[in-house]
């Protein structure tokens, strides 16, 4: 089934988180420079992944908050989110590890998955349509870090 045209935005951004863990676990792998992953990691939650929560957070949360299953998903995804907040904090103080950054990458893969097979479908068969396009998700328009990370340390 394809995504709701409103929900698209964020599925997009979800392949490129997607993508971010497919690399972190590429340069895991092949035992690359933590420093290099850290700094990559960090670039994509200030520039990609901290902004696509807090849309999440000002649109989605109230959305799933209208039904007492998306109230659930709503608590989980706010849950996940801090968690992510907290690592991101810790990662510039902390002693990082190979594991510690396949660790996150498991568990940001885990919550867009969660997102794309649980709560968006729950979104799309709780709220209209109408309900839907007043989410006005937005795609941002700038190139993936993925994409444009000078370093290449996951080849």
């Amino acid at each position: 089934m394809q995504r709701a045209v409103s929900l698209q935005p964020l599925s997009r951004q979800h392949k490129s988180s997607l993508m971010t863990c497919l690399l972190i676990r590429k340069g895991v792998s092949k035992q690359a420079s933590i420093s290099v992953m850290a700094d990559f990691l960090l670039k994509c939650w200030q520039q990609e992944i901290k902004p696509h929560f807090e849309q999440e957070e000002r649109s989605l949360i109230p959305a799933l908050r209208t039904y007492p299953e998306g109230s659930n998903y709503a608590d989980a995804i706010l849950r996940d989110h801090e968690l992510w907040r907290t690592a991101m904090t810790h990662l510039v103080q902390a002693n990082v590890t190979h594991r510690l950054l396949g660790d996150l990458a498991d568990q940001l893969e885990q919550h867009v998955r969660f997102e794309e097979r649980i709560v968006f479908p729950s979104l799309e068969t709780n709220l209209s349509a109408e309900q839907l396009n007043q989410l006005q998700l937005k795609d941002d328009q700038h190139s993936a870090i993925c994409n444009t990370y000078p370093v290449k340390f996951w080849e």
